[in-house]
């Protein structure tokens, strides 16, 4: 069985994760959760797809997003499959999906380098780590949050988060 966590479903729909919570709360029909958590809650994705087009909300499928590279402070890196960035006044969100099995650090993270299609690179300390355990031999679900004040640009040709490149930024 695959799920979906309601950012997904935003995404599914182009809406905000707000907007689906929202929908959650005004209509009686839609899919009650299968798994998850209170705050992260997970969905069949049959039944959430379902109800996004029975309420002429869903987008038709674009095209795969190229995936984004995180390297993580400790040097190890991660390859993050259809990634999406949501930015908000206070918070940012990095999720996408990760292969099942993949080590990362938890409950945070420092990411010394960010490279997100479409963004310019950046590094980001003690970003919390949320993991969702898909019904999937392969994937799992990765999200990523942090203060918005935590994200620091990068130079797009710096390699890493040595010395060097953190007296680039500051200049």
């Amino acid at each position: 069985m695959d799920t979906l966590l309601l950012t997904a479903i935003a995404r599914r729909a182009g809406v905000g994760r707000a907007a689906v919570v929202n929908w959650r709360r005004r209509h009686d029909d839609f899919p009650q959760p299968v798994g998850g958590t209170a705050d992260h809650p997970e969905f069949r994705t049959d039944e959430a797809e379902a109800w996004l087009r029975k309420h002429g909300k869903i987008l038709e499928p674009a095209p795969p997003a190229p995936p984004a590279t995180l390297t993580f402070a400790d040097g190890h890196t991660a390859t993050l499959h259809s990634p999406h960035l949501l930015e908000r006044d206070d918070f940012t969100d990095l999720g996408g999906y990760i292969e099942r099995g993949r080590d990362v650090p938890w409950p945070t993270v420092d990411i010394a380098r960010a490279d997100v299609p479409d963004h310019k690179p950046f590094r980001v300390e003690r970003a919390s780590v949320d993991i969702s355990h898909l019904d999937s031999p392969r994937w799992q679900f990765l999200l990523l949050t942090w203060p918005a004040e935590r994200r620091q640009p990068l130079n797009p040709t710096t390699t890493s988060d040595s010395p060097h490149s953190r007296e680039e930024h500051h200049q």
